[in-house]
């Protein structure tokens, strides 16, 4: 969902808001106008932020698929010519028109640039642009850098796959489970 496909619904309601106060009270000047115009404008503000925050999640009208808050994942890499394994945990805080991604390792965590729920056909994808913040003692072989993941979003999002690269030209896989107790705390 775009912002532009909630104009017209915004607008509508803006209408009806101040077709009611006409409704309550028969305008009788300017300033009656003036008012009712504003009540409009505030209702529509009220329930846009708690329609961006909260209420999509409920209300399935073009709405974007809802991640997990937490997923458990490993992350299958390439260091040389050798291919290696690491766990990993991501965190999702979603609303209507944002994402934050944030990831930990055993010697890295990320943070996310920008991310995007797009649809390609049929399929929904998980794009994000992140940076890393490596611990410490791992930052001289394992620099900061920015990277960025394409993940297929399966249709009840309680598992997630895809690919992710890097400034460093480090490439690779991440598979993704929704975090259960059985999973690990």
């Amino acid at each position: 969902m775009k912002i532009k496909d909630l104009i017209k619904p915004m607008v509508a309601i803006g209408i009806l808001a101040f077709l009611i106060c006409c409704l309550i009270k028969k305008p009788s000047t300017w300033d009656d106008y003036a008012s009712y115009i504003s009540y409009a404008v505030s209702a529509v503000t009220i329930l846009y932020i708690l329609y961006e925050r909260w209420l999509w999640i409920f209300i399935p009208w073009k709405r974007p698929p809802i991640l997990k808050k937490h997923y458990d994942g490993t992350i299958y890499y390439y260091e040389g010519n050798e291919s290696k394994t690491k766990s990993i945990d991501v965190f999702v805080e979603q609303r209507l028109f944002s994402l934050k991604i944030t990831t930990k390792t055993d010697i890295n965590s990320s943070y996310t640039i920008a991310a995007s729920i797009e649809q390609e056909y049929e399929n929904f994808f998980l794009y994000y642009t992140y940076i890393t913040n490596p611990n410490a003692s791992v930052q001289a072989g394992n620099p900061i850098q920015h990277g960025t993941c394409r993940i297929v979003l399966s249709p009840d999002t309680r598992s997630l796959r895809g690919k992710y690269w890097t400034t460093s030209n480090t490439i690779g896989d991440i598979i993704l489970q929704e975090h259960t107790e059985q999973n690990g705390e």
